[in-house]
């Protein structure tokens, strides 16, 4: 959990140069940012709730969630230490990840 929220943290301090590739397809409203040391306090719990798309979710938070999408520079800057928190954790993001095409695009578009 820390991880990502050290990943929010500084996407929230870089956002304009990170946001800058993304202009015409994103569209962030910076007041509606949480507040890193908000984010901090989190339980990943609540920083999956702001941060996977369901609308129904009022803990959703649209902003923050693109933020965190053009914050992966941040993430691939971690290294080493970035990608063995993804294999020590693939079951659970394969799991996620899966149910996220499957549910809310393939099934969608085809069936």
């Amino acid at each position: 959990m820390k991880m990502a929220q050290d990943i929010y943290d500084k996407a929230h301090a870089r956002a304009d140069e990170l946001c800058k590739p993304y202009a015409a397809v994103i569209d962030i409203d910076r007041a509606r940012l949480p507040d890193p040391k908000t984010v901090r306090g989190w339980s990943g719990s609540q920083f999956a709730a702001a941060l996977r798309h369901d609308q129904k979710n009022p803990a959703y938070n649209v902003h923050f969630r693109q933020l965190v999408h053009v914050g992966f520079k941040v993430a691939a800057e971690l290294g080493d230490g970035y990608y063995q928190a993804l294999e020590r954790h693939a079951d659970t993001i394969g799991h996620l990840v899966t149910e996220n095409l499957l549910e809310k695009h393939i099934k969608r578009v085809f069936l």
